[in-house]
């Protein structure tokens, strides 16, 4: 079994680390437009499995030379290249997996093939990260044990205690959603709510307990009512971290828009300096480093998913509690992973090895909602082998 790996970032590296693990994993090809960077990983790494390629993940050509003798292509890189990489997968006959979507129409056209990658017999599994992915996976899960499922709700916190500024994930795609207005489903309908609306007080498990979380942009609302049925009629996604008041400050301050600006006679692009001036994605020898200079602290992170319904008659709410291990405790598992880059690298990797070693038997282009009763077992069994627990709590009414 052969896999190329787009991407280098924290995520990218998980999962190149992970699948480099598996003994029926022959080679982990990991390709990223800076070679430099791929071969940074190749060499933190130390496994003979592992090999480093530069791809222009905007060019599909390049993506299928670099391609042809894989078994899976996962898509780790930013969500914009997902409609290269994923048509490159289907020309050169291999499987694919991704980990968010770009947009709904994006997402929509990755859906229009269906058809076309079951006849060829290959497997495209779009979500596949963590939120989207496990969350996803856990929806499905209530769904299947309820008669009638109403509502949905997803909620995360995320906790980064640091003496600098540090980014443990893309930058670029964390503060493009914080800048993008949020999708409820409600009634039938897909609607755009304010930035920072719905704002609300939820008490989170231990250790994190009450916090602020607001609306936030993702997957989710956009893609479970498409594939959770029975009478579904209300899904939301909120977002909690102790910096709110700063992300508003960014975001009302103009720092992300893109209409340029007169400063001094020059025209500049408020959007453009700020990603000019954030810091990229921690490397893994970064993490080490300021974990070891005490600059990087700790870090914590948790996902609730909610799912009410009806079963037999009666009211039922089935709550998910997914508690990360935190960035100190991750260092014994993954050294150089953060709390987030290991869930979600985790995450994508048992995903990966699920369709490569047959435990996804569909063909087709799909999501982890879709996934059938065994399979998500495995997943979530797979999950809680690396430290991943998942919380289950029933309220009956």
């Amino acid at each position: 079994m052969k896999i190329l790996v787009i991407g280098t970032g924290a995520i990218g590296s998980v999962i190149t680390s992970e699948l480099a693990k598996n003994p029926e994993v022959e080679e982990v090809k990991v390709a990223d437009i800076n070679l430099q960077r791929a071969e940074q990983l190749r060499n933190w790494l130390k496994n003979e499995k592992v090999s480093a390629h530069r791809v222009d993940a905007s060019k599909s050509d390049d993506i299928v030379r670099i391609a042809k003798d894989v078994n899976m292509i996962v898509n780790a890189t930013l969500p914009r290249f997902n409609i290269t990489i994923f048509d490159a997968a289907f020309r050169a006959k291999t499987n694919y997996v991704d980990l968010a979507m770009y947009d709904y129409s994006s997402f929509l056209k990755q859906l229009e093939p269906d058809e076309k990658w079951k006849e060829a017999g290959l497997t495209a599994l779009l979500n596949a990260g963590s939120s989207p992915g496990i969350t996803n996976v856990l929806a499905a899960h209530a769904a299947d044990k309820l008669d009638r499922v109403d509502t949905i709700r997803i909620k995360i916190f995320d906790s980064v205690e640091s003496k600098e500024i540090v980014s443990t994930w893309s930058p670029k795609v964390m503060w493009e959603d914080m800048a993008t207005k949020p999708v409820v489903y409600e009634n039938g309908e897909f609607k755009r709510v304010p930035i920072f609306s719905g704002e609300e007080t939820y008490t989170f498990p231990d250790p994190i307990g009450p916090q602020t979380v607001v609306s936030h942009v993702h997957e989710e609302p956009s893609t479970l009512p498409r594939f959770i049925k029975k009478g579904l009629k209300y899904v939301d996604f909120k977002m909690g971290t102790p910096d709110i008041p700063i992300i508003k400050f960014v975001v009302q301050l103009g720092l992300l828009n893109e209409e340029p600006v007169d400063v001094k006679g020059v025209k500049v692009t408020p959007r453009d300096l700020f990603f000019k001036l954030i810091p990229p994605t921690l490397s893994f020898e970064e993490v080490k480093n300021k974990i070891k200079a005490g600059t990087l602290i700790d870090a914590l992170q948790c996902y609730v998913v909610q799912v009410e319904g009806e079963k037999a008659g009666k009211k039922v709410n089935y709550v998910f509690s997914v508690l990360f291990p935190s960035l100190r405790e991750v260092q014994k598992k993954l050294p150089g992973s953060t709390h987030e880059s290991y869930v979600t690298g985790i995450s994508g990797a048992i995903f990966t090895e699920m369709v490569c070693m047959g435990n996804i038997k569909a063909k087709g282009v799909f999501l982890p909602e879709c996934f059938e009763a065994e399979a998500r077992e495995i997943f979530m069994a797979k999950l809680a082998e690396k430290g991943i627990k998942i919380a289950e709590k029933v309220e009956m009414a």
